[in-house]
């Protein structure tokens, strides 16, 4: 330990956020080894064959039909309704479980309502996503959050109830950026803190990938079982919130590389990883010479805040993410300054008001060759994002049918790239 310290003090600091990120990884059991790619290769034709081929020219490939990308949402497991933080006054809808037991639960030992402690709850919420359309769900994660019901461990419970359904869904990481300011200032002795008013984490920090790797994103993936990883090309996504918790972004390249890494180190393969668009570098803060930018690292990415300002589809080297959401609303949220509100019923740009023209006009902003859908959010409520069922209302009051969100989202994912 000693000869870490030393090596820590005598390197640059952007070098000893590699070091120690891979130097902790590297302390674990060796991992296996993955399973090779199998590719298809063409077979040729017979030499002897009786009829002549055809001249290459007058050859016409078949098109190809168009493919449904794969559909996620972001997944909030942060409750735990009616006792804690569970204000329905903040809400413009409000969940079933919130406020009343859930309906038909049936084992109330393991708590009534909307919660993460309640097994029933994560069951109904992914046997629900399934029946939309869902594919990946990715859980907002903090790591160890001081809330109980919001430490890494309720992944545990996700994992039982997706094992039960009979095609469960993959799980992907959503790695709340919030958490690292959070956890930085409780290491400092500070306190558990965060929020624009806090000092961030400063990459410059040669412990800063400390709170990346070997506090959060190691411990989620030992939690959910390979075969429910969401994948691409055999390799788990992670997608990232946005860099407001850290400084010195200039070194976020050198970061997200220790990352993978270590992640390689542990488990055998890189992550895909997918970066909100804050983190890639701009020219202003070009990493210094010999780095990698996050750009040149990150394998994907995408905007956060799609469900405010509208459909946006990133792309990086071919790869492309598109976000949506159905509008939003934080104007309830005591402590906000300056909230801001998107009516679900109002089209981005403009348009006809209707019941869901928000979220409507968005998906169908989505480009036909995308390679991956993220829905913003599943279960956002304070924010008034989310898509899952709740007591919504059109404009002037009237109720809409619980599920009339998860509907839009149906009609679009059978519908997409069916237009010539």
């Amino acid at each position: 330990m000693d000869t870490i310290k030393t090596l820590l003090v005598r390197l640059q600091s952007f070098i000893a956020v590699t070091l120690l990120v891979t130097v902790a990884a590297c302390s674990l059991p060796p991992p296996a080894e993955p399973t090779p790619a199998v590719s298809a290769t063409a077979v040729p034709s017979p030499t002897n064959s009786i009829l002549p081929t055809p001249p290459a020219a007058t050859t016409v490939p078949p098109t190809p039909a168009r493919r449904s990308p794969p559909l996620g949402t972001f997944f909030f497991y942060w409750y735990n309704c009616p006792q804690q933080e569970c204000n329905a006054d903040q809400l413009r809808a409000v969940p079933p479980g919130w406020l009343t037991p859930l309906p038909d639960d049936p084992d109330p030992r393991d708590g009534l309502s909307y919660s993460s402690y309640n097994y029933d709850w994560y069951e109904q919420e992914l046997r629900t996503m399934a029946a939309t359309g869902i594919d990946i769900v990715f859980p907002v994660s903090w790591g160890d959050h001081p809330h109980p019901w919001f430490q890494q461990d309720r992944i545990n419970l996700l994992v039982q109830a997706n094992g039960v359904l009979d095609r469960p869904l993959q799980i992907g990481m959503f790695l709340d950026t919030t958490a690292q300011q959070g956890m930085y200032q409780e290491f400092l002795g500070n306190g558990y803190r965060f929020g624009p008013n806090v000092p961030r984490l400063p990459l410059s920090d040669p412990r800063s990938g400390y709170f990346f790797y070997n506090l959060h994103i190691r411990d989620f993936f030992q939690r959910v079982p390979r075969e429910m990883w969401a994948i691409i090309d055999g390799r788990p996504i992670i997608i990232t919130y946005t860099a407001l918790c850290c400084d010195h972004i200039e070194l976020s390249g050198a970061l997200w590389r220790a990352v993978k890494d270590a992640f390689r180190a542990d488990f055998g393969v890189e992550p895909w990883l997918i970066l909100e668009e804050t983190w890639l570098n701009p020219q202003a803060l070009a990493p210094p010479a010999g780095l990698p930018s996050s750009a040149e690292v990150a394998d994907g990415v995408y905007r956060w805040g799609t469900a405010l300002v509208g459909p946006y589809t990133g792309e990086l080297r071919g790869f492309k993410v598109s976000s949506v959401g159905p509008g939003f609303d934080n104007s309830r949220i005591p402590g906000v300054s300056d909230p801001r509100v998107q009516p679900r019923d109002e089209p981005p740009g403009g348009g006809p008001v209707a019941p869901g023209a928000f979220l409507r006009a968005s998906l169908a902003a989505i480009p036909p060759d995308t390679d991956l859908v993220l829905i913003e959010t599943w279960n956002e409520w304070p924010e008034n994002t989310a898509v899952a069922p709740a007591t919504y209302t059109d404009r002037d009051g009237r109720p809409l049918p619980p599920d009339f969100y998860l509907q839009i989202i149906r009609e679009w994912r059978a519908t997409f790239g069916s237009a010539p």
